[in-house]
């Protein structure tokens, strides 16, 4: 068995490689970067769903042949597709390979995920956690069971090599469902100060990402999940994670814990392009 992981320079592909690394179970990490993606030795080739070109490269050093349409007829036992929470069978966008897959008569999960806890650690939220005590979004009072990306590899190396596949969809969550004035309360008692939820409407939401540099589609999609989550649209409970690792999806004050060093003052430069963008 060879198994080939996309997105090899996203928050979930080296995780699943590092568990497949070290229970020797041969792979190969995909990622529009290039070789240079791959993390910790493991080994990477130029891969992007949407340009067939890079696809050839990475199909000679797997066994897997190619993606739902070919995988069957090229003899894939198995796909483990990753997908948000609002996809459904044959939905646009992620739901409609959701669909392939389960007419091709492919062995396959669909792993349906909520927000990473890791997104806390992206630069734009350390950094005005770090500098200024604070976070924004447009999720108001909508609730979200954050979820580790170390529980969602573990779950995701768990359908890749279980002997017997799952042919279903998972949901994959944190064990609370959580506001993001929660979230701060939970940053204040492990950091030690003040961190506040800063609490902006679609408008302002898309102003204040557009000034901290983002391109403006990137700054409306972010903006609209949030709106989705403000609405409780993320809202949900799930044992998967426990089942499947034996033991309880990891809180977000352990997660806190574990990377408080990210938000200290100290970790904040003290000149910062994004915050004369933002904050001048």
């Amino acid at each position: 068995m060879s198994i080939l992981l996309n997105g090899g320079s996203g928050k979930t592909a080296p995780r699943i490689a590092a568990l497949l690394a070290a229970n020797k179970i041969p792979f190969l990490l995909g990622s529009r970067q290039g070789p240079g993606a791959g993390s910790g030795g493991h080994p990477a080739v130029t891969f992007d769903m949407s340009d067939e070109s890079t696809w050839a490269k990475a199909l000679e050093k797997t066994s897997i042949k190619a993606f739902v349409d070919l995988a069957k007829e090229q003899g894939v036992s198995r796909i483990v597709l990753c997908a948000g929470t609002t996809a459904a069978v044959g939905k646009d966008g992620m739901g409609r390979a959701w669909e392939r897959l389960a007419k091709s008569g492919i062995d396959y999960a669909v792993l349906r995920l909520s927000c990473f806890m890791e997104n806390l650690t992206e630069p734009g939220v350390a950094f005005t956690i770090g500098k200024f005590n604070e976070f924004d979004t447009a999720t108001r009072d909508g609730k979200i069971p954050f979820v580790s990306a170390d529980d969602v590899a573990e779950v995701a190396y768990h359908a890749l090599t279980d002997g017997k596949s799952y042919n279903c969809d998972l949901r994959v969550l944190g064990p609370k469902n959580l506001t993001y004035d929660q979230v701060a309360e939970t940053f204040s008692e492990v950091l030690g100060r003040k961190i506040e939820h800063v609490k902006l409407d679609e408008v302002g939401r898309i102003d204040g990402l557009l000034r901290a540099g983002l391109p403006e589609y990137f700054a409306q999609f972010l903006t609209r999940l949030e709106l989705f989550a403000s609405q409780d649209g993320e809202l949900g409970s799930s044992d998967v994670v426990e089942t499947l690792r034996g033991h309880p999806a990891k809180s977000l004050g352990k997660f806190v814990e574990e990377n408080k060093s990210v938000w200290l003052p100290s970790s904040v430069p003290l000149v910062d392009d994004m915050s004369r963008r933002v904050y001048d």
